[in-house]
């Protein structure tokens, strides 16, 4: 212990440090070697995980891109149209025959079945050729569509067999992990255990010489609070850096509480000034002096700070009056912002519904239906839309600053002015829309916005019925009065919204599609339009066919 404690600390914590190091060097090189098996593991998981991703990417993806432009090709409704998916039909096909004919994957079996497959694509397509459209709908829809089924089957297959591989390579890499696991935790038990040992002989030492200096320097702190506690030296045998410490802080005690006495008097005074200041007293000034330069330097900054005090007083008010005149124009920035974003996703449907009468009337055109009379309608049609994109600007005004009276309007006339906005995407579409009109109510609110959330409500029903490309679609809004609310449910038949999604399709921003399809804002304007605006409610649920989105306005109430 004697040799320890005459050792300066500077060897001491050496000492330790070369444990540390070599304990850093021998759990380095365990975990290298972990991290190499783990490297190889995944090598071997990765490479054995290539063949199913090759086969879901390089085949089986395309094969289905392949087959929708193969039935798309017997659905397209005149030749200029064939032609254009023929072309993408030919690369998509000469794709996969490469890959069937040239991948080490693609067995003999498989390839025979690609090529019966390939057959009935030349076989469907020389049917449209010579115009025989019901022997190619036919092809495609039975033997073509067998064959299909059969291929990927095999394909299914093959993608089985390389999972089981790689599940296989996994289980065999986990149980050699155990045994690398248990050497790696042997190795830090017997580390550790060196590491302890040889650090408590060290850190005793170290330890006994904090605490006299702990104690000696808690003596000198209660001194501090009281004057009349006794205050000893320091005493550490040995020449380490505490010895030299003890005999520093021993020196310098005897020299601080001769100047406490001056120090204490120019804190009384500050304690004085500062009061005064308090008070609202600027007037007074630090006088006491000191031999300590930094409390000197304190007394002269604070004197300084006195001086300048006020003029600063008035230059921070000025600063907080300028910022809240910046936190107002940001909101009003943001709350403009939020207006052209709302108005911006309101004109995406009448914008596509634009382009949907163009679009006719372009076909229209084409098969020589076109009549003064239809252009009349068209541009008629055009018109009423344009009318109601102007008129929405008004309406999100009023929406994010109310103003103007509410109206007595019919529940019918406001479902039915939404449904003419969208009726030619509808039928063009093919999309039947019925109406179920139990009772027509009027009721007093924002007529133009109560039509917004229906015309919201029937696009996003059109939306994911095309999406989903649903067979018959049909959209009913039924319309009924309630014992208190006048009732509107819209109803589609696409499936439903997902149940774990349900709850959040009324947040704002939330959106399962695409951004350029929208921003998610609809549903959430249409909720704060029906409950801040209409003092109702709007919810939506799940039945067998699909989604119903049931829409309740009070039919009398106070206006406020």
């Amino acid at each position: 212990m004697n040799l320890i404690r005459n050792i300066n600390i500077k060897s001491k914590l050496g000492i330790l440090f070369l444990i540390l190091c070599i304990s850093i060097i021998v759990l380095g090189y365990k975990s290298v070697q972990v991290s190499q098996y783990n490297k190889d593991t995944l090598g071997i998981v990765h490479s054995k995980s290539q063949t199913f991703l090759y086969l879901q990417n390089e085949i089986i993806t395309p094969l289905y891109i392949l087959r929708e432009l193969y039935q798309s090709l017997v659905m397209a409704p005149n030749k200029s149209i064939r032609d254009n998916i023929d072309k993408d039909l030919i690369l998509v096909l000469e794709k996969l025959d490469n890959l069937f004919q040239n991948s080490e994957i693609c067995k003999e079996q498989l390839r025979d079945i690609w090529e019966n497959y390939k057959k009935h694509i030349f076989q469907t397509k020389k049917y449209l050729d010579e115009g025989f459209e019901e022997g190619a709908y036919i092809n495609v829809t039975t033997v073509s569509k067998r064959q299909f089924d059969i291929l990927l089957n095999k394909l299914f297959y093959l993608q089985e067999q390389s999972l089981s591989d790689v599940t296989s390579a996994y289980d065999e890499a986990s149980d050699k992990l155990t045994d690398v696991k248990i050497e790696v935790i042997i190795s830090i038990v017997l580390i550790l255990f060196f590491a302890i040992l040889t650090g408590l002989f060290i850190v005793n030492d170290i330890l006994k010489s904090i605490y006299k200096v702990q104690n000696g320097l808690n003596n000198f702190f209660k001194y501090l609070n009281d004057k009349t506690t006794k205050v000893t030296n320091i005493d550490i045998e040995g020449k380490d850096e505490f010895g030299q410490m003890a005999k520093i802080i021993n020196n310098n005690v005897s020299y601080i509480r001769t100047n406490l006495e001056q120090n204490e008097a120019l804190i009384k005074n500050a304690t004085r000034v500062l009061e005064n200041i308090q008070r609202g007293n600027l007037g007074t000034r630090l006088t006491q002096n000191t031999n300590d330069i930094s409390l000197n330097e304190l007394k002269n900054m604070i004197n300084n700070v006195i001086e300048n005090l006020e003029d600063k007083i008035q230059r921070e008010i000025k600063q907080r009056l300028k910022q809240e005149q910046i936190l107002i124009q940001q909101s009003k920035l943001a709350a403009m912002g939020e207006m052209i974003g709302n108005i911006a996703h309101q004109w995406r449907q009448p914008l596509a519904q634009i382009s949907a009468i163009h679009m006719n009337m372009k076909v229209t055109y084409d098969f020589d239906n076109f009549t003064k009379e239809y252009l009349n309608i068209k541009i008629k049609e055009a018109n009423q839309l344009t009318s109601y994109m102007s008129q929405t600007i008004d309406d999100f005004q009023n929406f994010f600053r109310p103003q103007g009276e509410k109206e007595f309007f019919s529940i019918e006339k406001a479902c039915k002015d939404s449904y003419f906005i969208v009726s030619s995407s509808l039928k063009y579409h093919g999309i039947e829309l019925n109406f179920d009109i139990k009772d027509n109510i009027n009721i007093l609110g924002y007529k133009n916005e109560y039509s917004q959330v229906i015309l919201n409500l029937i696009s996003n029903a059109k939306d994911i019925i095309l999406e989903r490309k649903v067979k018959d679609p049909l959209i009913n809004i039924e319309i009924k009065s309630g014992k208190k609310f006048a009732i509107v449910k819209i109803q589609d038949n696409a499936g439903g919204i997902d149940e774990n999604i349900i709850d959040k399709i009324f947040d704002p921003y939330f959106t399962t599609r695409h951004k350029t399809q929208g921003t998610g804002i609809g549903l959430y304007m249409a909720k704060n339009i029906i409950e801040r605006n209409m003092n109702g409610y709007i919810n939506v649920k799940n039945n067998d066919k699909g989604a119903i989105f049931i829409v309740k306005v009070a039919k009398t109430y106070k206006i406020k």
